[in-house]
């Protein structure tokens, strides 16, 4: 009973935590991220449908996202990075979230991790041409692509708002339970709340460096990379 208890003010205190640095440079406010705005079922808990909704549209916007970079990296040549990419993106792909069908928390969390690392590695290339050469031909085309998946994600992670608001106020796992949340769901969507937003600052930095990139190469920009980047702004 003791351990259970102790999951549950864990879990409870990891949805209620916002990245104090993510708000640095970005207003993410602006998109629902600590707003406080959710549905919520009567008793103050998040509803279970939105606890899924947050999780489903996490999903997609990091699979966008994970497509994106490994077609950057792979039209640089860092066949490596690529490959990171691709198997972050495997991992939500298999599930393992138990009943609920949905990635777990550590599966998320793993991925977090990588996606932030290939993001280290591709604006590390962006800075030093020496590191990966410029595309050219065909590889420009693929660098153009990627720029669009990766604007495409950004666009979703921004609109995770009223999701992220769902989470918001949730109180406590028991609530949480009481409404009829999946356990493994819960416990996702409360490390989504806890990630997402600092998550989406690394990511605007990472899409603003590889149009800043495209540009001094002569790679084409399309214009959902620079509308993702004006709507963060």
């Amino acid at each position: 009973m003791a351990k259970r208890a102790s999951w549950i003010a864990m879990l409870a205190a990891a949805a209620l935590i916002a990245p104090a640095a993510s708000y640095a440079q970005l207003n993410l406010q602006r998109f629902g991220f600590g707003s406080g705005k959710a549905e919520t079922a009567a008793n103050g808990a998040a509803e279970p449908s939105a606890l899924n909704s947050l999780v489903q549209n996490y999903l997609g916007a990091n699979q966008q996202v994970l497509s994106g970079q490994s077609t950057l990296a792979s039209s640089m040549g860092m066949t490596g990075v690529a490959s990171q990419a691709q198997s972050a993106a495997g991992l939500l792909a298999g599930g393992s979230g138990g009943a609920s069908g949905l990635p777990s928390a550590s599966v998320l969390s793993q991925m977090g991790g990588t996606q932030q690392s290939v993001s280290q590695s591709l604006m590390q290339a962006f800075a030093n041409r020496a590191s990966a050469p410029a595309p050219t031909g065909a590889s420009k085309q693929a660098f153009s692509e990627g720029l669009a998946s990766l604007g495409k994600g950004v666009s979703q992670y921004a609109g995770l708002q009223s999701d992220l608001g769902a989470v918001s106020n949730t109180m406590s796992m028991s609530s949480l339970l009481q409404a009829g949340s999946n356990p493994a769901t819960a416990q996702a969507a409360t490390y989504i709340a806890q990630a997402a937003p600092g998550q989406l600052q690394s990511l605007v930095s990472t899409l603003s460096q590889a149009v800043q990139y495209a540009k001094t190469n002569g790679i084409s920009v399309p214009a959902v990379a620079t509308s993702a980047l004006g709507s963060v702004r």
